[in-house]
């Protein structure tokens, strides 16, 4: 390929700089004359030419909890949303306590039902409670409507 090019002179006469100086990347430090990296602080000392060990497979995914142990929180996170429902019954006025106590039973249940499958996946409690807000009120919504105010 020729001789060896100095990376510190520009290769014209007119003075400028090449056009790759100064790109991203570009250091103007030959990569041969610098000394290897050090190694990072507090890094393990290893051996040379040995890996450390994978990680087993059973580490990795540990099961879900089981339904007794999730189970409070779903039926908790519906109970947030009943009690707003509650409220605004009270507020608004109702008709018949018995059809509403219905409407608001039966979506509550489902809705602890249908929070089963994220509380399993490792949900928190905020997140059961957003969770919870569409399948409660869309039940509510139209037991409300079958049932009447």
């Amino acid at each position: 390929m020729g001789g060896e090019r100095d990376l510190t002179e520009p290769p014209d006469d007119d003075g400028r700089p090449p056009s790759w100086q100064g790109a991203p990347g570009w250091s103007g430090f030959d990569p041969e004359t610098l000394p290897p990296h050090a190694p990072l602080p507090g890094a393990p000392p290893y051996p040379p030419g040995t890996e450390p060990e994978p990680a087993a497979v059973d580490d990795c995914d540990p099961a879900p909890p089981p339904l007794g142990a999730v189970l409070p929180r779903c039926i908790a996170a519906g109970a947030g949303w009943v009690v707003v429902a509650l409220l605004l019954a009270v507020f608004t006025g109702v008709a018949s306590w018995p059809l509403r106590g219905l409407a608001l039973l039966v979506p509550w249940g489902l809705t602890a039902v249908v929070l089963l499958f994220p509380a399993r996946r490792g949900a928190g409690p905020g997140g059961l409670v957003a969770l919870a807000f569409g399948p409660f009120w869309v039940l509510h919504a139209l037991l409300v409507g079958l049932l009447g105010w």
